[in-house]
Formats: C-alpha cells, structure tokens, sequence
C-alpha cells in the first residue's frame, strides 16, 4: 500500500502546472533580493519555455520540465532567427532553466534534478573590446557643446575609473559618495554591497557637478535628466555612443565596454587580479570571471615584454 501511495504522490507532483511554479519562482526571487531586471530577465526565458512546453494553453505541467523538451525548445529558438544564437544566449538559456529546475527540486523535495541530463553549453572564452587609453582620453575630451556634455563626460569618468555596472551606476545616490574619503557605496549583484575606491579627478567632476544643482538631500539620485529625476538604463547607454561618435570612435562603445576598459587599464597598471575582483564586485569563487575581464591585448602584450624580457635584460 505505501508503495502505490508513493507512485500516486509522485504522479500527482509531476502534474503540477509549470505556470504557477514559474510564478512562485519569481516570488522566491524577489524574497531573495535579486534586481528586477534579473527577475525578468529569467522570466523572459521561463515563459518562451512555458509557451513551448504547452500542449495547450496554460496545460504545461512539471512532467514537461525535460532534458528532451528543453533540447527541443533550444532548436526551435534557434530556427525562428535570422543568426544563430550567440554561445552566452544560448548558455543563459540553459543557466536560467537549470537554475529553476534547481529550486523546483529544494521546493518540492524531488530526488533529483529535473534537468540533469541538460549539460549548459561551453562559452569560448573571447577576448573582451575594451578601449585604448589614447581612446580614453578622446572619450573624455568629448564637446558636443550638448548642455549635459559635464553631466555625460564624469559618468563616463566614474565608469572608467570605477568598472561600476550600468545598473549600478543609475542607482546610486548622493549618499552613496564620500568624497573626502574618496570611496562610492556600491549595490551590487544578488544586493551584495560594497565599495569602491575613487580617484582624485572623479571625485572633483562629481563634486563639481552636485555644486551645480544646489541643494541636494543624501536620497537624491547621483545623476539626474534634465527633469530632475533619476537617469534610466537606457538613457545613460545612449549617452556614452552619443559621446563615442563625438569622440570618432571607430569600434562599439557602451558601459559594458568602458567596464571592461577599467578592468584592462587596471592590470596593464599593475593592479593586481585580487583587488581588481574586489572593486568590480565579483565573488571569492568567481575568479575565473574577473580573469575573463583582463586579457590583455596584443598591444599590451608586446609593451610588457618590451619592459620584461629576459634577454633584453642580459
């Protein structure tokens, strides 16, 4: 009897609707303190899966959640576009399905992951653009006699100076700041915080451009628009291409590169991997990815065996 009870409770969980599990999923997110954006980057992917998965709408249940019906999602997303996806849309994808099947499994105390038979793909490790120090310097003698050009250029700077992630960067306030100590309160991701140093030249472009609002309350947003309130994501993207053409850069500019530009900078410097882990806010175990950050270039490479090389030394 307890035998044909367990085969009943297990048929029972595995016809529980995948719609209100990807539902609890997101609360779980949101209790965990994940940003906004994480949440509906995973529920994006989450429901182009449901939507695969129904035999008819809304009729998905957790016996869908397969190794077999994810492979065969994965190609079909890939048939409906022009390009193939890229190796890292293509592995988030997979990330994000096997991170649910994951909390599935905990939530529901199942014997085993739902997904295990679903490897996530290989990403070839690329070498990461990032800018050129004379290109730098073009980014931030930008006059595109643009009222905001003060505005965008200690952005750009802050960015630079600081690798700090776009979504970070439209989040901090006033308060966030020390500018005697020289150092910024940063929240990061998984709303992990921690601090990061700040140079002598962007704390006076920040210092100069809060002097020119007048009266500011701790709360109030670092960067502003031109209504006063709080720069969005897509605002501050459009402000550092429209500085980039100023500038005549050739080659694609955005904050995701400037980070990676920090991250380069600061090694071809001398700045050691560990600290660099600290300041970009990744974690002790994602040592790996901070070393993704500072590849250097060809450029760079010849100029440090120019400076190193045994023989030369002879």
């Amino acid at each position: 009897m307890a035998g044909v009870q367990a085969v009943a409770a297990a048929a029972s969980v595995k016809a529980l609707p995948l719609r209100e599990l990807i539902d609890e999923y997101g609360v779980a997110l949101e209790v965990a303190g994940r940003s906004g954006r994480t949440i509906d980057w995973y529920r994006t992917y989450l429901d182009d899966f449901l939507r695969f998965a129904s035999r008819e709408a809304g009729s998905a249940t957790l016996d869908d959640l397969s190794p077999a019906i994810a492979r065969r999602w994965l190609l079909a997303t890939q048939s409906t576009r022009a390009r193939p996806l890229a190796p890292n849309s293509l592995a988030g994808r997979v990330r994000t399905l096997r991170a649910f099947a994951a909390w599935v499994q905990h939530e529901l105390q199942l014997g085993s992951h739902p997904l295990a038979g679903l490897p996530i793909p290989e990403v070839p490790d690329v070498l990461v653009p990032s800018l050129t120090a004379p290109e730098m310097r073009s980014l931030l003698a930008v006059d595109d006699r643009s009222s905001d050009v003060p505005r965008d250029r200690t952005i750009v700077l802050l960015m630079l100076d600081t690798g700090i992630r776009l979504g970070e960067l439209v989040a901090l306030s006033i308060g966030d700041v020390d500018l005697t100590e020289g150092r910024c309160r940063v929240m990061g991701k998984g709303s992990k915080e921690h601090a990061v140093p700040l140079c002598g030249r962007a704390r006076r472009a920040i210092r100069t451009s809060l002097l020119a609002r007048g009266s500011l309350a701790a709360d109030d947003p670092l960067f502003v628009g031109r209504r006063g309130d709080r720069l969005t994501l897509r605002s501050v993207q459009q402000l550092v291409r429209r500085l980039a053409r100023s500038a005549g850069l050739t080659q694609r500019c955005s904050p995701h590169v400037l980070r990676h530009s920090f991250a380069r900078a600061f090694r071809a410097n001398g700045g050691d991997v560990f600290s660099l882990q600290r300041i970009l806010g990744h974690s002790p175990s994602s040592l790996q990815v901070t070393r993704r950050y500072v590849r250097l270039l060809d450029d760079d490479l010849r100029a440090v065996h120019r400076r190193v090389s045994p023989t030369d030394r002879l």
